[in-house]
């Protein structure tokens, strides 16, 4: 009965936020005819918030957990870094490519272990990863574009298929997998019962330890992979991209359904989440709003989603 109500309150959180979603694509297109729907505008949200999708879906798998993890936006640079310099050398595409994901899934992997084996709490450990690889990529380029990268790279970020961009083409593929394995899996399924009460999931055989790991290693790689998509399609790495990506994936989890307290989320609510921040985002940058403040609007919206989820759990504690 209990998580059939959930259901509910997901479902409805989700038919709010679509509504909410066509609200305001309905009043901008009217007050900025022309503008705000034309094809260039519209590819340009798509391709943006594809980026922030791919990381958001991790996200919201790592706070089901119980988790949470702030050294995506690093990753997605540390990953692009290596993938670049590798390619600069004249590696091959392919194997700069694995070596830039395998190098994401042991960042994950390292998250993930220090968390369950040490017992270091998730903001401490990924607060630490966050720092060290960010300063990593700084260290490894100065600072410096990595740019001069094979032609046959950059197509793949570039390239379309009946006019979607590759990118948004692989970020929706993840969504629909991510949400059918949630569905069918017992593994996934079983991600919310620890989240939710992680020693009564252990005392019942789950293998909390093992989940949680693969938690935040699937994190990482969805964040290598979104790094790898970014240089691609411009060309180029760089130690300050991904600034700010941890910040907008939490926002956009909460806004969908998830819970800082863990065992809540929806991907799908994710997705919403996801499509809302990146509409606020250009809304106002289309009323002459300086894109400077992207950060601070991303911070607001986290700020705002924790204090909606604070305020939920403890009317629940309440009526419990």
């Amino acid at each position: 009965m209990e998580i059939s109500k959930k259901q509910v309150i997901l479902r409805g959180r989700e038919l709010t936020l679509a509504l909410l979603i066509v609200f305001v694509i309905v009043v901008v297109s009217f007050l900025k005819k022309g503008v705000f729907l034309n094809g260039t505008n519209f590819e340009a949200i798509l391709i943006g918030l594809a980026y922030d999708l791919m990381i958001a879906i991790g996200m919201t798998i790592v706070l089901i957990l119980g988790g949470i993890d702030l050294s995506v936006g690093s990753v997605l640079a540390f990953v692009g870094i290596i993938t670049t310099l590798l390619l600069q050398d004249n590696v091959p595409i392919p194997l700069a490519i694995f070596t830039g994901l395998a190098a994401a899934g042991l960042i994950g992997a390292l998250n993930g272990i220090m968390i369950v084996k040490a017992k270091i709490p998730p903001f401490v450990m990924t607060l630490g990863s966050m720092s060290f690889f960010r300063g990593l990529c700084f260290v490894l380029t100065s600072g410096y574009f990595v740019n001069k990268l094979p032609e046959n790279y950059v197509k793949i970020g570039r390239g379309a298929l009946i006019g979607i961009s590759n990118n948004v083409l692989v970020a929706f593929a993840i969504l629909i997998v991510i949400v059918v394995l949630i569905k069918r899996s017992k593994y996934f399924r079983q991600m919310f019962y620890i989240g939710a009460s992680p020693r009564a999931a252990f005392l019942s055989g789950i293998p909390s330890g093992n989940l949680m790991i693969f938690g935040y290693v699937l994190c990482s790689l969805l964040a290598g992979l979104a790094g790898i998509l970014m240089t691609s399609r411009l060309a180029m790495g760089h130690a300050g991209f991904g600034g700010g990506a941890e910040l907008r994936a939490i926002a956009a989890a909460v806004i969908g359904g998830a819970s800082m307290a863990g065992g809540e989320g929806s991907i799908l609510g994710t997705a919403l989440g996801v499509v809302v921040i990146a509409l606020i985002n250009n809304v106002f940058i289309m009323f002459n709003g300086s894109s400077n403040w992207q950060a601070a609007i991303s911070g607001l919206a986290l700020i705002i989603a924790i204090s909606i989820d604070v305020l939920r759990n403890r009317l629940k504690k309440q009526t419990n």
